[in-house]
C-alpha cells in the first residue's frame, strides 16, 4: 500500500465519519509495532487502516471488522484502498500486535477474517461458551407430576398446538430457555407460568430464589407491572411464590458509579436459582458478558425479547444471534420429551444444535385483532416486502393513518396534531390525569436532530402549547405539564435510563418532578436532584423500547438517514396500542422497509454453526 493513510482518516474524522478515538487508537496500535520491530525498518499503513476500521465497527454497533467489507467505509477512503484479504491477514499476523484466537493482543483475527478490538472478542468467546455449556445440559422431569400441573396452567386449546405451554416444559428441560415473539404474545404471561410451575415442582426445603430484571427502568417497571397481572390470574395456590418486583440490570448486578464494574461478578456471584430476564434485544455484549461472569453456573437463565426489534444501542444484535434463523430447529430427543410433558407434538428437524434446543418463537398474537391495521403493518414490515406494506397501507385501517406533507402544510398538519395529542395532558386538572394523559400519547422520532428529530418536535411542541395559553413559563426549562426522560441511572432516587415523568405543581404550590412508581403510586422529585433528562413530548425510537402507549404518531425523516431501518421502523409501529399516525412518503418508507440492521459478530455462528439471518 503506497498511498498516506493517515491523512485520509484525519480528514474523515473532520467530516464526522469517524471518531478522533477511532484514528487514535489506530495510531496506537501501529506505535506498538514499531516498538516491537526494535528500531528495524517498519512501515505499514494496512495495520493503520484495519485498527482504525476496527474501532470504528464499534462505534457502528458491530463487534467486529470483517476485512472484505467495503460497504461502509468511510467516503474518504477508496474502496480499491483495501488490501486484498488474504494479503492483508498475512501482513496484519506478522506485525506482532494481531493475534489469533487464544492469544493475547491488541488486535484479534479470527479463521473467517473477522478483526476484533481483543476485549470484545474475549467477550463474545464468553458469552458463546457460557450459553453453549447451558443449552448442552438437560434436566430431568417428573412427568407424572409436571403433565398435570402443565395442563392446569395452559388449559387446552382448541387451534394449534400450545407453544407457551411448550415453553413451559422447555423451561422444565433445559436450563437456557430464550424466548422471542412479537407484541402481544404473551412472553410475560407464559414466564409467570413457568416460575409458578418450577416453585411448585421444586422439592428444597425453601422456594427457589428468583430475580426478574431489564435492561432499563421503564422495561423494568413493565415487567413488573405485567407478572403482577399474571400472577393474578394464576391460582392462589400457585401463584405464592412468583415474585412481583423486577428491576434493572445494573442494579442487579450491583453498578458501580462508572456503570462498567459491578459487586456481583465471578468472584461474587449473583445468589440466585434462577433470573428471567426480560426486553434482552436491548442488552449489549459487553452487559451480556457481565450478566453471565455473575450468574453461578447452577442458576436457570430465561431471556425473552423480540428477535425483530432494534438491537442495543451498543455493539452487537445479541439477542437475534441467540434466536438463530428464527425457525424451530429441536431435535428428536427433546421433541420426544416434550411429548411426555404437554399435549403438543411437535416434529424435529433434521439439522438442530444444543442452542436450538434452548429456542423456542412465540408466534400468536394476543394484543391486535385479526382486522389490526398496526398488527398486519408490523408483520408486512416484518417481512421485508414493499408491495405487502404498501397493501396494508391502503386497506384503509381504523387504527392506521398514513400522512405526507411537506413544508408548510407538514408543518401546519404538526402542530394540528400536537395540539391534539397534548392538550389533555396540558389541560389536565390534575397530576393523575396529566400522567395518564401523557402515557397515552407520544411522538416517536427516527433522530434527535434535524427537522423531523426529537429536539425540534419538542421545541416546536412547547411552542404550539404556550401559543394555546396551554402551559406558560418563566424559566422555559420549568413549567408544569412538561414531560421529562431520564438520560441517566440515579440509583439512590430510583430513577433510570428512560424513565418518563411530569413536572407539576404539589399541594404547596412547589414545582416537582412525578414519576409512576412500579406499585402504580406517583413519586416526586424535586427539579434540582434530577439527574440528566431532557423533554420528552417526542422521543426516539430507540428510547421507546419497552414502552407502549394508546396512540403513536411515528416520524420519518424525509432527508436520507442511515438510522432508518426496518427493525426501526417495527419497532416504532409495535408501540402502538390503539391507533398509529405514521408521518413518511412511499420513498422512505419503502427504503427503511428494505434496509435490513446488518451488525458483524462471530456469535451466531458459535452458538449455531450459521449466519445470522
Amino acid at each position: 500500500m503506497t498511498v498516506q493513510v493517515q491523512p485520509l482518516l484525519e480528514q474523515a474524522c473532520e467530516l464526522g465519519e469517524l471518531r478522533p478515538l477511532d484514528v487514535h487508537l489506530g495510531l496506537f496500535v501501529e506505535k506498538q509495532a514499531k516498538r516491537l520491530a526494535k528500531g528495524k525498518s517498519w512501515n505499514s499503513p494496512e495495520l493503520l487502516l484495519a485498527a482504525t476500521l476496527a474501532s470504528a465497527a464499534v462505534s457502528s454497533g458491530h463487534v467486529c471488522w470483517p476485512l472484505a467489507e467495503n460497504t461502509v467505509l468511510p467516503s474518504t477512503l477508496p474502496p480499491d484502498l483495501l488490501p486484498e484479504p488474504t494479503q492483508w491477514r498475512r501482513s496484519l499476523l506478522k506485525s506482532g500486535v494481531v493475534g489469533q484466537p487464544g492469544e493475547t493482543s491488541p488486535l484479534i483475527l479470527d479463521q473467517q477474517n473477522r478483526l476484533y478490538l481483543y476485549r470484545l472478542h474475549a467477550c463474545e468467546e464468553l458469552i458463546a461458551h457460557e450459553l453453549l455449556q447451558r443449552a448442552k445440559k438437560t434436566s430431568r422431569a417428573d412427568a407424572q407430576a409436571a403433565r398435570p400441573l402443565l395442563a392446569r396452567l395452559f388449559p387446552s386449546k382448541d387451534s394449534g398446538p400450545d407453544l407457551q405451554q411448550t415453553a413451559a416444559a422447555m423451561a422444565l428441560l433445559k436450563p437456557l430457555l430464550v424466548i422471542s415473539g412479537g407484541p402481544g404474545t404473551g412472553k410475560t404471561y407464559t414466564v409467570a407460568r413457568i416460575l409458578a410451575l418450577l416453585q411448585a415442582l421444586h422439592t428444597g426445603p425453601r422456594p427457589l430464589r428468583i430475580a426478574l430484571a431489564a435492561p432499563t427502568g421503564k422495561a423494568a417497571a413493565r415487567l413488573e407491572e405485567s407478572i403482577r397481572a399474571a400472577r393474578h390470574s394464576l391460582p392462589d395456590d400457585l401463584g405464592r411464590h412468583v415474585p412481583e418486583q423486577a428491576q434493572t440490570l445494573h442494579r442487579l448486578l450491583g453498578a458501580r458509579s462508572n456503570e462498567e464494574e459491578f459487586r456481583h461478578n465471578r468472584d461474587n456471584p449473583l445468589d440466585l436459582d434462577l433470573l428471567a430476564v426480560d426486553e434482552a434485544s436491548m442488552i449489549d455484549v459487553m452487559l451480556m458478558t457481565a450478566l453471565l461472569e455473575a450468574l453461578p453456573s447452577t442458576a436457570r437463565l430465561i431471556l425473552l425479547g423480540d428477535r425483530s426489534q432494534l438491537a442495543s444501542v451498543e455493539a452487537g444484535s445479541l439477542f437475534a444471534d441467540l434466536c438463530g434463523s428464527g425457525e424451530a430447529a429441536w431435535s428428536p430427543q427433546l421433541c420426544e420429551e416434550l411429548a411426555q410433558l404437554t399435549t403438543t407434538r411437535l416434529q424435529p428437524t433434521g439439522q438442530s444444535g444444543p442452542m436450538d434446543d434452548s429456542c423456542i418463537l412465540l408466534r400468536t398474537g394476543h394484543r391486535f385483532h385479526a382486522g389490526s391495521g398496526i398488527g398486519s403493518l408490523a408483520t408486512a414490515v416484518n417481512s421485508g416486502s414493499t408491495e405487502q406494506v404498501a397493501q396494508v397501507l391502503a386497506t384503509g385501517f381504523a387504527d392506521l393513518e398514513i400522512e405526507h406533507c411537506t413544508g408548510r402544510e407538514r408543518e401546519t398538519w404538526l402542530r394540528q396534531q400536537i395540539l391534539r395529542g397534548f392538550r389533555e395532558m396540558a389541560g389536565a386538572a390534575t397530576l393523575e390525569q396529566g400522567f395518564a394523559a401523557m402515557e397515552r400519547f407520544r411522538f416517536l422520532c427516527a433522530v434527535h436532530k434535524g427537522p423531523n428529530g426529537t429536539e425540534e418536535i419538542n421545541r416546536l411542541s412547547a411552542e404550539v402549547l404556550r401559543r394555546a395559553k396551554l402551559i406558560s413559563w418563566g424559566d422555559a426549562a420549568w413549567y408544569q405539564g412538561r414531560p421529562i426522560i431520564i438520560l441517566r441511572n440515579h440509583y439512590d432516587l430510583k430513577l433510570f435510563n428512560g424513565d418518563t415523568g411530569l413536572l407539576w405543581r404539589d399541594r404547596d404550590g412547589k414545582l416537582k418532578a412525578w414519576f409512576r412508581r412500579p406499585d402504580g403510586r406517583l413519586h416526586p422529585v424535586p427539579p434540582a436532584m434530577l439527574p440528566e433528562h431532557e423533554t420528552a413530548y417526542a422521543v426516539t425510537v430507540h428510547k421507546a423500547q419497552g414502552s407502549e402507549f394508546d396512540q403513536v404518531l411515528l416520524l420519518l425523516p424525509e432527508e436520507e438517514s442511515r438510522v432508518l431501518s426496518r427493525e426501526l421502523l417495527y419497532t416504532g409501529i409495535t408501540r402502538a396500542r390503539s391507533k398509529l399516525m405514521l408521518c413518511a412518503d412511499q420513498e422512505t418508507l419503502a427504503r427503511a422497509v428494505r434496509m435490513r440492521t446488518q451488525r458483524y459478530s462471530g456469535l451466531a455462528e458459535k452458538l449455531h454453526g450459521m449466519h445470522p439471518a
